[in-house]
């Protein structure tokens, strides 16, 4: 009697796994195969070994007796899985991964092996799971082979997996930031799509595009996922799938493309975002590929020093070097290393949880710090008491601002640093119309792509002080000190104060009244807390009066957050999910994919509003471009539904819509004609262009 080729099956979340064989013994010196076989619940999945947009593919790591060697997975060719106009690849039902063992030679006859492997995967559903297993099987070794009770889900899984060969001729070349795939051959399937083998080169979500140059012959363009960021591969691997089979590729990568040209198209693929617009200046460096990338990344990060938030902490440092223009240049550029090295690195830290974030199922984009309601409240809360210091409540010294007497002293660097940790946190979030584009890429991309892409844009932020630090005689040309620095301090305080309004703004889109109120309270703990330092901390008192005003304000800043945060992530639950306001005519309504479908389905055109409270070129656009009297009756007159998406709030389904248009974060205007066909309005607005791409498309 032979054991059974199959362990008992191990039960996990939304799934059942186990570990079979093809026979019931071990052959010395002959291959035999295992499998891992996965029944999943109905509507989830696990990964492909290349996941596609998102996911990870099932790991197996074997603990197996002396003698016995593992080979690779053999995976069956995947399916595409759609999930909010990002595309997968993976199984659902059921999946089998087979395994091809190797016995030695020198096995004993009757002996027993056991085989041992530890599982990792991730099952998702509009949720991911990561899931683990021990699974184990028990073989005889034996002098011949006997087929087991699984060897039908054996041929059954071999049926399921790429043939070896394919019936045409396939090489590969580059064109047009696309990969192109040419087929040689006859009775070619016109709805053949290609999964790469290796993640991070093809994009999932993106369209594949079927032609025709001759006879017996076709082209399939792939778009490139970040043109071959690390090094262009010389062969592409993969798969290449119809509804006739599947057959893997392995395609050498040529400098030429074949001549002819192309008679007929066919799009195969999920996303389709329209380009009919004309090229601006973001897509023409977004089309030089990854040097574009970057190029744009830099100009985004620049302009954000002149944002509200940012220009108030980029002053500050200006105004330092004003007031130190004599110090050496050594010093000079040691803080202003300081202050790049505090951006870039915060820059990176906010782009790496931002991509941990999503590894594990979190659909959030660029800007998520101002959807948590404990992080608004603190950063309102600093720019409180920043805006008190520069108004002269109290001083903090040059640790912290870099603008004392000290400022030129080694250890005052670290204030620079801080500094730089400050203006990237405040600026991140206000991203400009030159940036969203770029950072929507950034997002969907490779981590260290991405993570390139954002240190580009915080080395931008840094650029002007780190200039003035490389060059400190360039600060000859700015204003010489005087008693003007004082007012130009207060009025940076003041600046400060508006963005707490700003904050305040974003609290009460959260939370509600309530929020606001405990934002209030907060204020008024700081206040009071700065007073009694600005009051009993000056060098003139006592040591002892110093040392127990800094404890009382320490106490009361610190107890008051500890109170507030809390509090308004209760306020912020308990607000409601629906924070979309609309405006006074009721005209603007909650977005919804459903309700746009559903308004299409009626034939009217619509047109969506992707915003946040805290996004300020969002506010400007509405109070310049959206909502005006002319926009209304152009929306009345030609029968335009107008909806307004708010990601003030987490939204994980907003994010994915943002990211179907290759963007990270907001603002995006879509125009909808009946027919379906949607038109990409520019980041800036006025009337007349809002009224051109009504024209233009309807």
């Amino acid at each position: 009697m032979f054991s059974t080729a199959h362990a008992a099956p191990v039960e996990a979340e939304h799934t059942t796994v186990e570990l079979i064989s093809e026979t019931d013994t071990i052959v010395p010196g002959e291959s035999f195969d295992v499998a891992i076989r996965f029944k999943i619940e109905p509507h989830w999945h696990i990964y492909w070994e290349n996941p596609g947009a998102s996911g990870l593919a099932t790991m197996i790591d074997w603990q197996l007796p002396e003698g016995i060697e593992a080979g690779e997975i053999q995976w069956p060719a995947p399916e595409r899985i759609s999930m909010a106009d990002l595309v997968n690849y993976g199984y659902e039902d059921e999946a089998v991964l087979i395994v091809s063992m190797q016995a030695a030679e020198g096995l004993q006859l009757g002996e027993r092996l056991t085989l041992q492997a530890e599982l990792f995967w991730l099952i998702c559903k509009e949720a991911c799971l990561p899931g683990d297993a021990q699974v184990a099987i028990d073989l005889l070794v034996a002098e011949q082979a006997v087929p087991s009770a699984e060897s039908a889900a054996f041929v059954a899984a071999r049926g399921l997996q790429a043939q070896p060969v394919a019936p045409w001729a396939v090489t590969a070349h580059l064109a047009e930031e696309q990969l192109v795939l040419s087929l040689e051959g006859s009775e070619i399937p016109e709805d053949l799509y290609f999964y790469a083998q290796t993640e991070g080169q093809i994009d999932p979500s993106g369209v594949q595009t079927l032609s025709y140059p001759a006879a017996n012959r076709a082209e399939l363009r792939l778009p490139l996922d970040v043109p071959f960021f690390d090094a262009q591969p010389e062969v592409m691997r993969g798969i290449l799938q119809s509804s006739t089979g599947s057959w893997q590729v392995a395609a050498t990568i040529s400098e030429q493309a074949p001549t002819g040209a192309p008679t007929a198209q066919q799009v195969v693929g999920f996303a389709e975002v329209d380009a009919s617009a004309a090229l601006g200046f973001e897509q023409r460096l977004l089309a030089l590929g990854l040097p574009g990338f970057l190029a744009l990344s830099f100009l985004g990060g620049l302009i954000l020093n002149i944002m509200p938030c940012v220009l108030p902490v980029l002053s500050l440092k200006v105004f330092s070097l004003l007031k130190h223009a004599g110090q050496a240049r050594a010093d000079a550029l040691r803080h202003g290393l300081a202050y790049t090295i505090g951006v870039v690195l915060s820059f990176l830290v906010l782009a790496g949880v931002l991509f941990a974030l999503r590894a594990v199922g979190e659909r959030i984009g660029w800007g998520f710090q101002l959807q948590s309601p404990g992080f608004v409240v603190f950063l309102a809360a600093v720019f409180f008491l920043f805006g008190l210091n520069l108004m002269g409540v109290f001083e903090l010294g040059g640790k912290l601002v870099g603008a004392d007497a000290n400022v030129a002293k080694r250890n005052d660097v670290y204030g620079s640093f801080g500094m730089g940790i400050l203006a990237a946190v405040v600026g991140a979030p206000c991203m400009g119309p030159l940036v969203a584009g770029v950072s929507g890429l950034a997002v969907q991309a490779s981590m260290g792509t991405g993570l390139l892409i954002f240190g580009t844009m915080g080395l931008g932020l840094a650029s002007p002080f780190l200039l003035l630090s490389v060059f400190p005689k360039l600060v000859a040309f700015l204003p010489k000190p005087g008693l003007w620095m004082e007012s130009f301090k207060q009025g940076m305080g003041f600046l400060l104060m508006a963005a707490v309004l700003f904050l305040a703004l974003v609290a009460g889109r959260q939370g509600g009244v309530d929020a606001i109120f405990i934002l209030l309270v907060i204020m008024l703990a700081c206040g009071v807390a700065a007073w009694i330092f600005g009051r009993w901390g000056a060098a003139f008192r006592s040591k002892r009066a110093q040392w127990i005003s800094k404890l009382l304000a320490l106490a009361l800043v610190f107890g008051s957050l500890a109170w507030g945060i809390p509090a308004t992530k209760a306020a912020y639950a308990s607000y409601g999910e629906n924070t979309a306001a609309a405006d006074a005519s009721g005209q603007w309504g909650p977005w919804s994919a459903e309700k746009v479908d559903a308004l299409l389905a009626e034939g009217k055109p619509v047109f969506v509003d992707f915003t946040a409270s805290w996004c300020l070129i969002c506010q400007v656009n509405k109070k310049v471009a959206l909502r005006t009297d002319a926009t209304a009756a152009l929306f009345e007159a030609e029968g335009i539904v107008a909806l307004e998406a708010d990601w003030t709030r987490y939204d994980p389904a907003i994010t994915d819509a943002l990211e179907s248009f290759g963007r990270s974060g907001v603002p995006l205007y879509l125009l909808y004609s009946p027919d379906g066909e949607v038109t990409v309005l520019p980041q800036s607005l006025t009337n007349g262009v809002v009224r051109d791409a009504v024209e233009q498309a309807l």
